[in-house]
């Protein structure tokens, strides 16, 4: 019943891979708060390439629990719900990539009259993805966490989604170019994304540990 009470090294590559993709977050924030002080200049682009190879390591190691899984003699039903999870994990780390090496190709900052609710928003990320990364695990040992993590993560995305809202009316409300305002709104939804994903994977995790108690 309990996926990971026989399969030690699985558990072990797993919680190494749920890690991998949280350090990815805490480097992103870290890159991010930086362009704001000191603009999209060198070292942003090496805290950029730190991003990236952390998701590619995160990547190996995923690909790595897909192999042990199937060398092992795991149930088709378990394979599957761990697989699914993980695969909807993997969009988290990928999405901060995605707009680190963005805005590293575009040349194109966050606004600087953003930095609060960016700030605030990747934090909401982050501990949404502190929570995700705890009911991902309790999801196939105890299953005594998911339901309150899940309400903990519902609340993050509410508080997220309305911080976007703000920001968008604070681009739009600017006298910039439509050009300018459309790619900043790409960015401030890029960051909520984390949020939305988050909460996605927890939706799975729920269905998940509900199977594992009938």
């Amino acid at each position: 019943m309990f996926l990971f009470k026989k399969n030690k090294d699985l558990l072990e590559q797993y919680t190494k891979y749920l890690e991998l993709c949280a350090e990815t977050l805490d480097i992103f924030r870290k890159a991010i708060a930086y362009s704001f002080e000191n603009g999209l200049n060198e070292h942003f682009e090496v805290l950029a390439g730190k991003v990236h190879a952390m998701e590619s390591d995160a990547d190996d190691i995923r690909r790595q629990i897909e192999r042990t899984m199937y060398e092992q003699s795991l149930l088709p039903e378990s394979r599957e719900d761990l697989l699914d999870i993980i695969e909807r994990i993997d969009m988290v780390p990928n999405c901060a990539d995605h707009l680190a090496t963005l805005m590293t190709l575009q040349r194109t900052p966050i606004n600087p009259a953003l930095k609060s609710e960016i700030m605030e928003l990747l934090d909401l990320a982050i501990e949404s993805f502190k929570y995700t990364k705890e009911a991902a695990v309790d999801c196939f040992l105890k299953m005594e966490k998911v339901k309150g993590l899940k309400i903990l993560i519902d609340n993050n995305e509410s508080l997220g989604d309305k911080l976007e809202h703000k920001m968008i009316r604070t681009v739009f409300a600017e006298n910039t170019g439509t050009g300018e305002k459309i790619i900043q709104k790409d960015m401030i939804n890029q960051v909520g994304e984390i949020c939305n994903l988050c909460e996605h994977v927890m939706d799975r995790i729920v269905i998940c540990s509900i199977k594992r108690q009938l």
